[in-house]
């Protein structure tokens, strides 16, 4: 889909993931241009290296290469996303295989930039800062779009809606058609496979054409290998897949949740559906219902539970840590604590949290409590509190996704 703006000729194209583009306002306007002519000098350069003759190749700025594309496609799709960038008018969609080719260049540049004030070009114009600032800071001071256009570390999220296009997302999402191609379309209505074909592993992407040529086919099940870190990372990419969906943007917390479920499910994790009652209640006198209870060779592995929440709500978010320990009377591996957050600024939310969470009073000994480099989004966070329970380490993760207004 292409969005035909005001934008006139000799502005740019790719769209920021900040602005309503139905709607675009003259600041978004600029903002938006300031953005894509940092990406323009991005691959200018890339552009100069290719045309050296000096041997430089795709192979030197795409981290692996077992794609289907070679590497004259790869260097013509350059020019082609070149050309994009410096169009006159501005599009919400670009094909998956331009999205990966624009990632990968922002890493590729990201490594062989010494100095990170050498990242962006273009510093923002005064005035621009000046509007931006007027327009978009919020009560106690911050202001999401001059840090978004302003930091190169968040465009690898602003120039992107979602990061299907990248291979553990789209693995997973190939896995779940797999499973299920009818489940497939109601989990993602919006979603061509078809358009990520070229990106698709070589086992998947034959296991994807065998099955869009042969829906009857039976399905060969997919067994899922749970661990500790793999429903962390699966978990995490149903948060990013729930934050995305504009259906959930209202939704109360139950919908969410079930939600989740389902993406797990599909995933092939099992047991996610019982209505399952573990330890106490509340009140101490009979079995209370889980969230959403993960197992592992039908026997429990691990608690999620999760909440709706619009501020640094101490009393619940205690309520709801308290309730997986109560649920959990065994000492699972790992647990999750998962937060559905609509506020107006995310990052003061997500420090007052973390304030909390650090100090809270656990019923077991609290030995570490990490916010981990990676997987960390703009609008996802997450931390991880470890608690000795007999001599023996368990952990709690905290998840806060920000769900937009």
């Amino acid at each position: 889909m292409i969005i035909n703006s005001k934008v006139g000729a000799g502005d740019y194209l790719l769209s920021l993931d900040l602005f309503d583009y139905s709607s675009l306002t003259d600041i978004e306007i600029k903002a938006t241009k300031h953005v894509n002519k940092n990406v323009e000098c991005i691959i200018r350069v890339l552009l100069d290296l290719l045309e050296d003759n000096n041997d430089f190749t795709p192979e030197d700025f795409l981290p692996y290469n077992n794609l289907r594309i070679d590497n004259d496609v790869w260097s013509k799709m350059v020019y082609d996303l070149y050309d994009i960038i410096r169009s006159d008018v501005i599009r919400e969609y670009v094909k998956p295989k331009y999205e990966f080719l624009l990632y990968v260049i922002l890493q590729w540049w990201d490594d062989c930039t010494d100095d990170s004030e050498d990242l962006l070009a273009n510093k923002i114009d005064d005035n621009l800062a000046a509007e931006i600032k007027k327009t978009y800071t919020s009560e106690d001071g911050g202001n999401c779009v001059i840090n978004a256009i302003t930091d190169f570390e968040e465009y690898y999220y602003i120039l992107f809606a979602d990061h299907d296009f990248l291979p553990d997302s789209l693995e997973r999402l190939l896995i779940i058609y797999i499973r299920s191609p009818e489940r497939f379309t109601i989990l993602f209505p919006d979603v061509d496979l078809n358009e990520y074909q070229d990106l698709m592993p070589k086992d998947l992407r034959e296991r994807f054409e065998e099955l869009k040529g042969n829906l009857s086919e039976p399905i060969k099940i997919i067994k899922k290998e749970v661990c500790e870190d793999t429903l962390l990372q699966d978990l995490i990419f149903c948060c990013e897949k729930l934050q995305a969906s504009f259906s959930h943007k209202d939704s109360p917390e139950n919908h969410r949740n079930d939600y989740i479920r389902d993406l797990l499910d599909a995933m092939g994790y099992s047991g996610n559906r019982d209505q399952t009652r573990l330890g106490t209640s509340s009140a101490g006198k009979e079995a209370g219902e889980v969230d959403i209870l993960v197992r592992k060779d039908n026997r429990p592995f691990s608690i999620i539970e999760a909440l709706n929440l619009s501020s640094v709500k101490k009393s619940n978010i205690s309520l709801h840590i308290d309730k997986i320990y109560r649920y959990d009377t065994l000492g699972y591996i790992c647990n999750f604590i998962v937060s559905y957050v609509k506020v107006t600024d995310f990052l003061s939310f997500w420090n007052r949290y973390v304030s909390f969470v650090q100090t809270y009073s656990y019923p077991f000994e609290l030995v570490k409590f990490e916010i981990p480099k990676y997987n960390q989004h703009p609008e996802l966070r997450f931390a991880v509190a470890e608690l000795m329970r007999n001599n023996v380490a368990t952990k709690l993760y905290h998840i806060v996704v920000h769900i937009p207004s």
